[in-house]
């Protein structure tokens, strides 16, 4: 799916199709998934209009120009692909274009996956109204899931349309806004079936990749974000690490009454000891939401999804010279190895070889 052109409509419509079928009782979910996104894509309008509107918000014309200085950015500098995608924009009128839904068993941290004919499997299904993620939530909490919930700012089609802005991109601070293009344009660069979280990991490296090389082409005072990013690591670090613990009680010859006794210690310490790592950040309340709310195996799930493969992947771009071309090829040139291989490869650098 990565290399399909953008804004083929009915070619979408027609894998809507073949999705469905012999899935009868999910049909309503796909109605659900097409309505969501053509009226995402009836809400687009041209950047361009906007900004030669003097009647446009101010605000809003400041976060166009700025996502249009990302993208050359994003097409010259970390050689992303440049098709269309991000020259429209789209206000949907609500703060997240969908929700995630993450499930877990009660003593295990596997993510529960839901699998569809041709797109392959994924560890969240996401709704384009809340309402219907919400409902779809309480099942799974009926049937003794963890559940987590989390809003989506942006999706990618894979290249399938030419993806615009959104309103929900951009409500949050310029570096956050660049992270996010960055990370949706690398879907369109890789894409592998069946594998969400090496997926998500490539992607949210080369952001990381791309906003650090971004922050010193702008040649301004970056020590703030930098000190966020620290912070941001050190949390996802320490989430992680807890992770781990809970992994292994899970996999522990314990009785079933002692694994859930432990459990809720072992989230107890995980609140300390976030405290304990805000202090050192200067008190900073980023995380105190998450933490604090519905703090259970699907949510640890969830950040696993993103961040578990990302150390592999920077080291990977390390052993590479830092070289973004030498990175994406040798990516592309792995892409299809059996997974034990395909994790092989990224941890133990090898461009000679492929599978």
């Amino acid at each position: 799916m990565t290399n399909k052109p953008a804004g083929h409509l009915p070619r979408f419509l027609l894998l809507l199709c073949c999705l469905s079928q012999g899935a009868c009782s999910t049909l309503g979910y796909y109605g659900h998934a097409v309505t969501g996104h053509l009226d995402v894509l009836r809400s687009r309008q041209p950047i361009q209009a906007i900004l030669e509107n003097d009647r446009a918000d101010p605000n809003l014309r400041d976060k166009l120009i700025h996502v249009r200085e990302l993208l050359d950015f994003a097409h010259d500098e970390l050689a992303l692909p440049d098709n269309g995608s991000y020259r429209h924009y789209a206000d949907l009128n609500r703060p997240f274009v969908a929700w995630n839904i993450f499930a877990a068993p009660e003593l295990s941290l596997q993510p529960r996956s839901w699998c569809y004919p041709l797109a392959g499997c994924f560890d969240y299904r996401g709704y384009f109204n809340r309402d219907s993620a919400m409902k779809h939530a309480m099942q799974l909490q009926e049937q003794n899931w963890d559940v987590y919930v989390g809003g989506v700012r942006a999706y990618s089609t894979l290249g399938w349309f030419r993806d615009p802005v959104l309103n929900t991109m951009l409500d949050q601070d310029d570096w956050k806004i660049a992270r996010l293009i960055f990370h949706e344009l690398a879907h369109q660069k890789l894409y592998i079936k069946n594998r969400i979280d090496i997926n998500e990991a490539f992607a949210e490296s080369v952001a990381r990749i791309g906003l650090e090389r971004w922050l010193e082409a702008r040649g301004e005072d970056a020590i703030p974000i930098r000190h966020a990013l620290v912070y941001e690591d050190a949390f996802m670090s320490l989430v992680l690490d807890y992770k781990e613990r809970l992994g292994a009680l899970y996999e522990s010859d314990q009785p079933r009454t002692d694994k859930v006794r432990r459990k809720d210690q072992i989230l107890a310490e995980l609140r300390r000891d976030y405290h304990q790592l805000k202090q050192r950040h200067d008190g900073s309340d980023r995380y105190d939401r998450w933490i604090s709310i519905d703090l259970n195996n699907a949510k640890l799930a969830a950040i696993a999804t993103y961040r578990q493969w990302m150390p592999e992947f920077m080291a990977l771009y390390t052993a590479t010279g830092n070289d973004l071309a030498s990175f994406y090829s040798y990516m592309e040139s792995i892409r299809h190895c059996p997974d034990h291989l395909l994790q092989h490869r990224i941890r133990q650098y090898n461009p000679g070889k492929s599978c």
